[in-house]
């Protein structure tokens, strides 16, 4: 997968979640600390009433998993 142009590692956090709206590109939308932190907020951005569009999450490399 190549880098989206929202690709921004943050110190502290494992995921960065992505949204994109009718194919273009994704953009940040948040970070999670871990993986349930992630799941939590998936199903809630999910949930949302938001314009058709789908998120979904990357991983950082471990240099970034550290404490903030």
């Amino acid at each position: 997968m190549t880098r989206p142009k929202a690709y921004d590692p943050q110190q502290g956090y494992q995921y960065q979640i992505l949204f994109r709206y009718s194919g273009i590109e994704w953009e940040h939308c948040d970070y999670a600390v871990d993986k349930a932190d992630k799941k939590y907020l998936l199903r809630e951005y999910r949930m949302a009433p938001r314009d058709q569009g789908e998120y979904k999450a990357i991983r950082l490399p471990k240099k970034y998993h550290g404490v903030k």
